[in-house]
């Protein structure tokens, strides 16, 4: 078994999410900042693969004479990091670990050497490009016991993704079933008709994860709408999970995970686009959310928790 010091996270943008928790072994990709000059030089290295892109790399060059393991996130990979570790300690086993799905700009399990130690955690993409799977996780000590406050509240924050139309039909549906949604999508988009048609629930900037767990705190019920060939469990199942949140989610293979627990996920019928047009539909709906909520949330088992859990995902790593 690895001690966490044993490990090397290396990921785009930790503070983004959790990851500042474990800062003793998680790192940025990179020692320079990316809106730099020196990050420029580094890219213009890198594009025309001229020697010493290492130099740009970030602190985790330094840990890596002790460690045994090191966990590349999909979009913190950089060609040749796994060559350049194994020189520096042959006996260091190097991992690219996918939580997002795989797109057509996504190249880097084509740029990876070694295609045995692929992983990911979208089951789709295990079986297409013959990848290992390994569960997403969530780490341990952020979990909180249910408290029935806030049950008719629910809360989303996520990119656009191609999402906001079905995002916002559904916005309608979940409040006709007796919810409270605060519900904030982040867009690129900058036309004007877009963003005054879905202008409430369109947000400006993000959250940091600390006010974004505040949030959570104050509401029962979190949303999951996967993305469009998205097969994977994202981190809202996670933070329903280890938070003591009820879920609603359209991600169908989620009746197929260990946890389920109809009392605690609803999962949402499958329209056409998110056509939410039809009044008995949205009757039906929202009839079931409302049964939904009334019924009570049930904690998850230790054996669950200790199943998605940050120790739990390092071992499965082979």
């Amino acid at each position: 078994m690895h001690s966490d010091q044993d490990t090397i996270l290396i990921f785009q943008k930790p503070e983004l999410y959790f990851f500042p928790h474990f800062q003793e072994i998680v790192f940025s990709p990179f020692g320079v900042p990316e809106r730099s000059f020196r990050y420029l030089i580094y890219k213009f290295l890198y594009i025309f693969r001229i020697p010493c892109c290492s130099l740009f790399w970030g602190g985790w060059k330094k840990k890596l004479k002790t460690a045994k393991q090191v966990v590349i996130f999909d979009y913190g990979y950089q060609a040749g990091m796994e060559t350049y570790i194994k020189k520096v300690n042959p006996s260091c086993k190097v991992f690219l670990f996918f939580w997002n799905i795989i797109t057509e700009k996504q190249k880097n399990h084509k740029l990876f050497t070694d295609p045995g130690a692929i992983y990911s955690t979208d089951k789709g993409c295990c079986a297409r490009y013959h990848f290992h799977y390994n569960h997403i996780f969530y780490p341990r000590d952020y979990y909180e016991p249910y408290t029935p406050k806030y049950q008719d509240r629910l809360f989303f924050l996520g990119a656009d993704k191609g999402r906001v139309p079905y995002l916002h039909a559904l916005k309608s549906v979940l409040e006709a079933g007796g919810l409270t949604c605060e519900i904030c999508v982040l867009t690129d988009r900058k036309d004007r008709e877009y963003r005054n048609a879905y202008s409430d629930i369109l947000a400006e900037n993000g959250l940091s994860y600390p006010a974004y767990l505040e949030k959570i705190r104050h509401c029962g019920v979190l949303l999951d709408v996967n993305q469009a060939g998205q097969e994977a469990l994202t981190m809202r199942v996670m933070e329903s999970i280890y938070l003591s949140k009820k879920l609603i989610t359209n991600n169908r293979d989620i009746v197929n995970y260990d946890f389920y627990d109809e009392d605690n996920i609803y999962l949402l019928p499958e329209t056409l686009s998110g056509d939410f047009s039809s009044k008995a539909l949205t009757e039906r709906i929202s009839g079931e959310i409302r049964s939904f909520l009334e019924r009570p949330f049930r904690p998850y088992p230790e054996e669950i928790l200790a199943r998605y859990d940050f120790e739990h995902w390092k071992r499965q790593f082979r």
